[in-house]
């Protein structure tokens, strides 16, 4: 078959497709400027601002080939069914958890990646963030953050939900908040002409999210003269390198049962990896890249829920599932020492059911109330004590336990939560911790904190943003990569994606990590010609 630029390979065969789309049936060899592995949050963007010349107005455009392992779906796919999407859309399916199966880890792995899963809630790097990552040895300015924030908030229309597209479970969440007077806010979010569906997080259907699909892929592909080619169901493999220089990388194209139908080979001048926090760090220490530095600090924004029961309905599940945050004691807020943000969250019933930490009777009785809660999350700014390694046979093993830091910030954040559900007339508070799933007064929350306190185990939590295990910095004994995300050691290999950050964010990373790959895409353009235009 014939490569065409400005298309999408795969082996999935479905007719309708928004995008140039071409079936995978035999083993391909291609030469590319640039090899991106994965197409989030940070390969999307490097894809298109490598494939079409920057953001000067240049000529300067390379040749792009992206790998991504999940498959290309497009809105007419997303058909609303959490037993049809989580599948397809869903890293392992929805089930990527911690090696102690303690934490479940919600990841995309599809085109787009996890900003099709997404709530679309955009922050920007907080400052304390920044200044606190600049002495840990990261060179990058004010100027140089704020130029490339401003870039992509812009790009994927990020905007304020307004206070008449709060749904009653957010509006509950305000005014908890203004009982208490907590600095709080209605969240940006990246969509444009939001159809408040709810299901977020079984793609968009109606394409108002601006996740990458519809923003820098699509750019990215049907710009004139673009170069740039994508492989999903691509499964990348082997980086070959050798003296500190990349020359490509190989993969396999894995049918949906997991089976290898053909293989890729990838001749490339520059290899950008941007797979995630776990993907990442699984890549490289299979081929033994930045060793004994790779997959350490890993930090996961662990976030255990809280539901108030109320006697009038509530129909959380109805309008934007994530639109208020209280930042009372959070980074937001100038909190620099961990702390903790408050969001608004509600989930599609079957992951809701899930959720539940009771059984049978119990569990029936809980659904029976569907429509009467409200729901939240406590997401702390934890600690980067996870590992990653690999198992025996090349899987990510996630190692994360709760620092005695982490379980106080998290007793804390659900005593606060509690109380503001009670004040705002919930009858009942029911927790995600196995030995106290019911609140009856407030007098009750103190058990509750005991309870997390003494048995940490025993409470659910959930993670949607890992991040560390390959840190970033100067300083060539701990750090992986340096401030522009090239690998200490190497003259051409980047990893750009969550992984590199030094820390635990405290935010929704999204915004955060894509600045960071539109600061490094246009240094590789910037340098392109005296550093990579010769590289054979």
């Amino acid at each position: 078959m014939m490569l065409n630029d400005g298309t999408i390979y795969g082996l999935e065969n479905v007719e309708k497709r928004k995008e140039k789309y071409s079936i995978v049936g035999h083993d391909i060899v291609v030469d590319a400027d640039v090899c991106i592995i994965g197409s989030g949050a940070a390969g999307a963007i490097l894809g298109e601002k490598l494939a079409n010349g920057g953001s000067d107005g240049s000529d300067n455009s390379r040749s792009v080939a992206i790998l991504e392992k999940g498959g290309y779906y497009d809105a007419e796919d997303m058909n609303q069914r959490e037993v049809d999407m989580v599948p397809l859309l869903w890293k392992n399916g929805g089930a990527n958890f911690t090696d102690n199966l303690r934490m479940v880890i919600a990841q995309g792995q599809c085109l787009g990646g996890s900003t099709v899963i997404n709530d679309a809630v955009c922050f920007k790097t907080p400052q304390i963030v920044r200044e606190e990552w600049r002495k840990m040895g990261v060179d990058i300015s004010d100027e140089q953050w704020n130029k490339s924030l401003d870039e992509v908030w812009s790009k994927i229309h990020a905007s304020r939900v307004k206070e008449e597209d709060l749904n009653q479970n957010n509006l509950m969440l305000k005014k908890a908040c203004a009982i208490k007077h907590y600095k709080s806010s209605e969240n940006d979010r990246n969509c444009k002409d939001c159809m408040k569906c709810g299901f977020c997080h079984l793609g968009c259907h109606y394409e108002t999210k601006q996740d990458m699909l519809v923003t820098y892929i699509h750019d990215m592909l049907n710009k004139p003269g673009s170069k740039a080619k994508i492989f999903c169901n691509c499964a990348s493999e082997k980086v070959t390198y050798s003296n500190g220089i990349v020359d490509g990388v190989e993969g396999s194209f894995i049918d949906s049962t997991g089976a290898k139908k053909y293989n890729i080979r990838v001749n490339a001048k520059v290899v950008i990896i941007s797979a995630g926090a776990i993907a990442s760090s699984q890549l490289l220490l299979k081929n033994r890249i930045a060793e004994g530095k790779t997959g350490k600090g890993l930090s996961l924004h662990p976030a255990p829920f809280l539901l108030g029961r109320f006697k009038d309905k509530i129909n959380a599940y109805d309008g934007i599932p994530m639109a208020y945050t209280c930042h009372e004691f959070g980074v937001t807020n100038g909190i620099s020492d961990g702390g903790f943000l408050i969001e608004s969250i509600f989930l599609p019933i079957f992951q809701f059911s899930m959720g539940l930490p009771t059984f049978l009777e119990y569990h029936q009785k809980f659904m029976e109330d569907f429509t009467h809660y409200t729901m939240a999350g406590v997401m702390i700014r934890d600690e980067s004590n996870g590992t990653i390694s690999l198992t025996e046979n090349g899987n990510p093993r996630v190692h994360y336990v709760l620092s005695q830091k982490d379980i106080k910030n998290i007793s804390n954040g659900l005593k606060t939560l509690a109380e503001m559900w009670f004040d705002v007339g919930a009858e009942q508070v029911i927790s995600g911790h196995r030995d106290v799933t019911l609140l009856n007064r407030k007098e009750d929350i103190q058990t509750l904190v005991q309870a997390v306190e003494t048995n940490p185990d025993a409470l659910q939590v959930a993670s949607a943003h890992p991040q560390g295990g390959n840190r970033m910095g100067e300083d060539v004994e701990n750090c992986v990569v340096d401030s522009k995300c090239k690998v200490h050691g190497f003259k051409n290999l980047y990893i750009c994606d969550a992984s590199v950050f030094p820390t635990s964010l405290g935010v929704n990373p999204q915004v955060t990590v894509m600045a960071i790959a539109a600061m490094t895409a246009d240094n590789i353009n910037k340098i392109w010609d005296e550093q990579y235009a010769e590289i054979s």
